[in-house]
């Protein structure tokens, strides 16, 4: 990010030129109270960044060790670094703020500090990119794409106003593109807008789950609520000028390929039902994973007495209190809403066909400490150094566990020796949480491995079920009368409502798009109702300038990252269409042969990761079997692979 851009941030960061600190609560003792509460782990980056004295590194290196930050040991270690670190914010100590970009060689030497273990040469650059370091001052100077300014009335479609979509509208504006936003929704947000019930939040840490060029400080937990996010992503389409290149509520209906001009026709439906026509030179799909709620095809459904409401379709309206409410689903949606209504309700009793994983909570109160809220806003490399935590702890460290060994003793239940460990380690946190209930621990715990299915985060899940009003129900639904639901062991359990936490539509893909491409083809037809395939989860042969985010075979499943994902498909994108300009061409497509080859190295990918074990059926495979969501390799890999299209790979015309 250039400085031009960051001065037009919605959230600035500091830099070494804001110091030493002024204006209230700058002295020594306010700056020094505050840091008592910050993370010594990231406050020693932030030390030896604005010092690059890298011996630091080594005196005070017991702060990162795993075993003290779980403890809070290392205490007099913790509080020297504070104190010389307040020297630097306050003055009393200069920062190396003349020194130039930082060598990679130190960088790096702090971020396997760290990380307490290596931080290998491979993950420098995505580490510069997405921890927001990029072209900050006093940093390694990271390689800036120079592209060609896109040809006067080049435009492009955007079909989706979420996370991606956002991104997509930030990006394309900053390299000079006219587009436009399409969405069904009456705002910005996508699934963060229309998801409202009791509970929603992220089960990524907040801090990762958000835009490298947008780095918020003032998260207030460490895994916010929904409202916090929609709030975020708000301020960013607002700040970005986004928001005023959106139509809401409205549908695009299809999209046509013209080869005669090399452009798209696309048909949009308003609100007043009136269909419109706009061409476009590229389209941008943003619609995410996701696509409705699923309601579950159980006989009596629609003849229930009461409120049946899917999370997805929360009625905000609805009154729980005192109830007997029947919840349907124990996946990621049930996990959050299950916890925020027991309270409320008369009797809980949770309907479950297959446990899920579960990951522990690290400690009860996850809010965001004031101290390290001021840190993030007024210590320079502070944010960016705690995002790099996140990801190196929520994300690509887990690949290991999802990885196949051929040679393992115990493929039922773990598929390597890392993956036991961890099952060993979910175990050990269920165990403990539900010691006083075996009859719950047998009901609990899945037959699959580990992140065979999406592992979920525990927000009081296990505490949940122990209460005296709530039940675990494991017997199948054979029916659903008026006035409750009949179990296959012939037990009956009244309800008054029905809370229905059944998962979201995933396929077939962009099925409410008629998407035609050269020679008439239909996307729907080339992908049949569940089996899609893309080059690079993002474009496919015969739809010239398509680009879809979010698309097959793109969805890192071995831990956090949507958001990089997001971010790196789009830098794809710009990329493809700079190289349409350098050309002088009007259409772009990935080879056939390319596009083969790169789907069967997934393929065979797919065959060595958990998502394929026996045991597990989900959400990530079509009705074949196939893995169709999946991504098989690290994020630091897939970002690899998105950051500039090998002109040998496409059709360029």
């Amino acid at each position: 990010m250039n400085d031009s851009s960051r001065r037009k941030a919605v959230h600035p960061r500091p830099t070494p030129a804001d110091l030493p600190l002024a204006g209230p609560g700058s002295d020594p003792a306010s700056v020094r109270a505050h840091l008592a509460q910050a993370d010594p782990r990231t406050l020693l980056m932030s030390l030896t960044h604005l010092t690059r004295n890298p011996e630091y590194l080594t005196r005070f290196a017991a702060v990162c060790d795993p075993a003290n930050v779980e403890s809070g040991g290392a205490r007099p270690e913790a509080d020297e670094l504070r104190d010389l670190l307040t020297a630097v914010l306050t003055g009393e100590h200069p920062a190396a703020a003349d020194a130039g970009p930082m060598p990679t060689g130190l960088f790096q030497q702090m971020a396997s500090t760290y990380a307490h273990e290596p931080v290998d040469d491979e993950f420098i650059p995505l580490l510069l990119d997405q921890c927001g370091f990029a072209n900050l001052p006093g940093t390694p100077e990271a390689p800036a794409p120079d592209r060609p300014r896109p040809p006067e009335g080049f435009h492009v479609v955007v079909i989706g106003a979420g996370l991606s979509g956002i991104c997509a509208g930030v990006k394309l504006g900053e390299a000079g593109y006219s587009y436009r936003i399409y969405d069904r929704n009456k705002d910005v947000g996508g699934t963060w807008l229309t998801n409202i019930y009791p509970g929603v939040g992220v089960d990524t840490p907040s801090h990762f789950y958000s835009y490298s060029f947008e780095i918020m400080p003032d998260w207030p937990e460490f895994y916010s609520k929904g409202s916090y996010v929609l709030d975020y992503l708000h301020r960013c389409a607002d700040g970005h000028g986004v928001r005023d290149h959106v139509t809401f509520e409205t549908e695009v209906l299809s999209c046509a390929y013209h080869e005669a001009t090399g452009r798209w026709l696309v048909t949009t439906r308003g609100p007043d039902g009136v269909e419109s026509t706009e061409w476009a030179d590229a389209v941008v799909t943003a619609m995410g994973f996701f696509q409705g709620s699923v309601r579950p095809d159980i006989p009596g459904l629609d003849d229930f007495a009461g409120p049946a409401v899917h999370t997805a379709d929360w009625d905000p309206d609805i009154d729980l209190s005192g109830k007997r409410v029947a919840m349907i689903g124990t996946g990621a949606s049930a996990m959050q809403v299950g916890p925020a209504v027991v309270d409320d309700v008369a009797a809980l009793t949770v309907f479950q066909r297959t446990p899920s994983w579960i990951m522990p909570r690290r400690k009860d109160d996850l809010t965001v400490s004031d101290g390290a809220r001021w840190a993030m806003r007024h210590v320079p490399y502070y944010a960016e150094w705690f995002r790099f935590i996140t990801y190196w702890l929520a994300s690509d460290s887990n690949f290991v566990r999802v990885v196949v060994d051929p040679e393992w003793t115990m493929p039922d239940v773990s598929v390597s020796a890392a993956s036991e460990a961890m099952r060993q380690w979910l175990l050990a946190y269920a165990r403990e949480e539900l010691a006083d209930r075996p009859d719950l621990f047998d009901k609990a715990i899945p037959a699959y491995p580990p992140f065979g299915k999406r592992i979920l985060r525990d927000s009081n899940w296990y505490r949940m079920l122990r209460r005296e009003h709530v039940d675990l129900v494991t017997s199948p639904i054979e029916r659903i009368t008026p006035g409750g639901l009949v179990t296959a062991d012939g037990t009956e359990t009244p309800a008054d409502v029905l809370i229905l936490a059944t998962g979201y539509q995933v396929l077939p893909m962009l099925d409410k798009i008629r998407i035609t491409g050269r020679g008439g083809a239909e996307l729907a037809d080339v992908w049949g109702f569940d089996d899609p395939r893309a080059h690079l989860g993002l474009t496919v042969p015969g739809f010239p300038n398509l680009f879809v985010l979010g698309g097959p075979n793109s969805a890192p499943n071995h831990g956090a990252g949507v958001n990089i994902i997001s971010e790196a498909q789009v830098h794809y994108v710009l990329g493809c269409l700079s190289l349409l300009h350098e050309r002088g061409a009007r259409a772009i497509e990935p080879r056939q042969d390319v596009h083969d080859a790169y789907n069967e190295a997934v393929a065979q990918a797919l065959e060595q990761r958990v998502w394929s074990h026996p045991s597990v059926r989900s959400y990530y495979q079509n009705s074949k079997g196939r893995v169709v969501v999946s991504n098989p390799w690290r994020l630091v890999d897939y970002w690899s692979m998105m950051r500039s299209p090998n002109p040998e790979d496409h059709i360029v015309s």
